[in-house]
């Protein structure tokens, strides 16, 4: 049980009155107030270290990113490089198709003297081929039908006339140029 000293200081405690009441009222809130300083005062350190952390945790962080935003610039680097790349390779390409499309890949003198050339021995070797074979030996030879072969057989007849007509004139006229030359 609780002494007579304690019981007394617990009921002068009591609000029986209105005054009382007013007073327990005010000494409860300045306890509370006190008790709200002290705990401030107990949590300083607290919020101080709390603060601390934070900054520290937000350098590490600013430091963890550093190299993701290094690796960023580089990588926006990179793009811009490989697009500039691709416009010019793209250039480039589109240049080369239409120089294709208008058909400026053309033959050197050389190159149309050598295909010339090479016509012609191919048109002969049909030729003679023909003169000791029939078309239809001639077809499975070039890989083509015997109604195709027949009509490369006359083309190359007459590319040879045309040839030999053409040869036959310039022989003519070399004849002529000559002679007067000679008197």
């Amino acid at each position: 049980m609780a002494s007579t000293s304690q019981s007394a200081s617990r009921r002068s405690l009591r609000p029986h009155t209105t005054p009382n009441v007013r007073e327990n009222a005010r000494r409860q809130r300045e306890r509370l107030l006190a008790r709200q300083a002290e705990l401030e005062g107990l949590a300083g350190p607290i919020h101080e270290a709390t603060d601390k952390l934070s900054k520290l945790e937000a350098a590490v962080a600013s430091r963890a990113q550093a190299p993701l935003k290094k690796i960023e610039r580089l990588e926006q680097t990179r793009d811009r490089r490989i697009k500039k790349i691709q416009e010019q390779y793209a250039a480039k390409i589109a240049e080369i198709q239409r120089a294709m499309e208008a058909g400026t890949e053309t033959l050197t003198p050389q190159e149309r003297e050598q295909e010339s050339a090479l016509l012609r021995e191919y048109a002969e070797a049909i030729v003679t081929f023909s003169r000791s074979a029939s078309a239809s030996e001639l077809a499975p030879l070039l890989g083509v039908s015997a109604r195709e072969a027949k009509k490369l057989i006359m083309q190359a007849q007459a590319d040879l006339g045309a040839a030999d007509v053409a040869t036959a004139a310039a022989q003519s006229s070399d004849d002529e140029q000559t002679v007067p030359a000679a008197s």
